[in-house]
């Protein structure tokens, strides 16, 4: 995601997170036209992005940001506590599988900010992600 995001949503409540989350990244993945396939992994994002990231941001309110371009949806949570990126990402390992978050996007980095906290940045494209 590059430049500024097209929107940005902040969750108070976790236990509304994960379906008001995957509506809205529905919506984006909608606008940006990605395949049924993709949508459904963009949505799988949203979910793990919850159970794993909601109880890392530092004020129990888990904030992102979205973007949408020719290169799919962007997202973007944050900020995050030192280190706390990196704990999302292995936070939803599963035995055999590895990442389920490194498996379904097609690319993730760690964008550290001015105050020293994190965002966590995740884009989805159109095409099948390749398995690192």
């Amino acid at each position: 995601m590059t430049g500024r995001p097209a929107g940005r949503l902040r969750l108070r409540r976790d236990d509304l997170g994960e379906p008001v989350l995957e509506r809205v990244v529905g919506a984006m993945a909608a606008r940006v036209d990605l395949p049924v396939d993709r949508l459904a992994d963009a949505q799988l994002v949203s979910a793990a992005l919850v159970s794993s990231a909601f109880h890392l941001s530092p004020d129990g309110v888990l904030c992102v940001e979205f973007g949408a371009g020719p290169d799919g949806l962007g997202l973007g949570v944050g900020p995050l506590p030192a280190g706390a990126a990196a704990r999302v990402i292995s936070e939803t390992t599963l035995p055999g599988v590895g990442s389920v978050l490194e498996r379904l996007v097609d690319a993730w980095s760690v964008d550290t900010l001015e105050s020293g906290e994190e965002m966590l940045r995740l884009r989805i494209g159109a095409g099948a992600p390749t398995a690192g």
